[in-house]
């Protein structure tokens, strides 16, 4: 039991990477294709990512990923003055989901998988997932827009009330393995199809990012409170 509990955390990774479309979460207002320049506001919002160092997170999963046993997660993460993280999950284990609080504080995870309210210790954080990923200039949500593929312009819309610019592209597997802390073989690197949504009132914040690991299947992120500050303490 305590294997699937942490391999189903662990699936925080793909997430958390790669990691989602949250329907009922997120209004989205259609309208004709901007005429931007798609790859400039990409590397603005490569850059602005770099500066992000707290936001909120949610995370959706709509189809079968496969080794990917969470279906849903919403939670706050910063790197300021260290990585710690908090928030709620649900996981697939067996047959059953299973909902459950975590806490990342001092590089050591906690969560109540195993029983409401009685949080385990799962040890080093980063052997199940290293949350700090997501806000590394080099290896998370920056890097991934950073190595962006063909950004097309799709069109702007609202997102949860932010005004953004949508762009399609292509992303390495590799970026997309990255962000969970894991590496593709070489020889099996590919390209996942990917939109991001970017707010257009000149932060550049990333609001959205959706992939396509397999088909019929996609994995959303969205973000906002974008420098959001918080503590967090060790469970008793």
């Amino acid at each position: 039991m305590k294997l699937q509990i942490r391999a189903g955390i662990a699936a925080l990774s793909v997430v958390v990477t790669a990691a989602l479309v949250l329907t009922g979460c997120s209004s989205s207002t259609k309208n004709p294709t901007p005429n931007v320049d798609a790859a400039k506001i990409v590397k603005q919002a490569a850059d602005a990512m770099r500066k992000v160092t707290g936001m909120h997170l949610t995370v959706a999963v709509q189809g079968n990923v496969p080794n990917l046993d969470l279906t849903k997660l919403e939670g706050d993460v910063s790197n300021t003055p260290q990585t710690h993280a908090t928030g709620t999950v649900t996981l697939t284990i067996g047959s059953k989901n299973v909902d459950a609080k975590f806490v990342y504080v001092d590089g050591t995870l906690y969560a109540d998988v195993a029983e409401a309210g009685e949080y385990t210790d799962y040890g080093d954080g980063m052997a199940i997932y290293d949350v700090s990923t997501l806000l590394d200039p080099d290896k998370g949500l920056a890097r991934l827009l950073s190595d962006l593929e063909d950004p097309k312009a799709a069109a702007t819309e609202q997102v949860n009330g932010i005004q953004t610019t949508k762009i399609t592209g292509m992303s390495s597997s590799n970026d997309i393995a990255r962000l969970s802390g894991n590496r593709v073989a070489p020889e099996k690197e590919t390209t996942v199809p990917t939109t991001v949504w970017i707010a257009s009132d000149g932060s550049y914040h990333l609001v959205k990012l959706e992939i396509v690991p397999v088909q019929d299947a996609t994995v959303t992120l969205t973000m906002s409170e974008w420098g959001k500050q918080f503590t967090v303490t060790k469970p008793e």
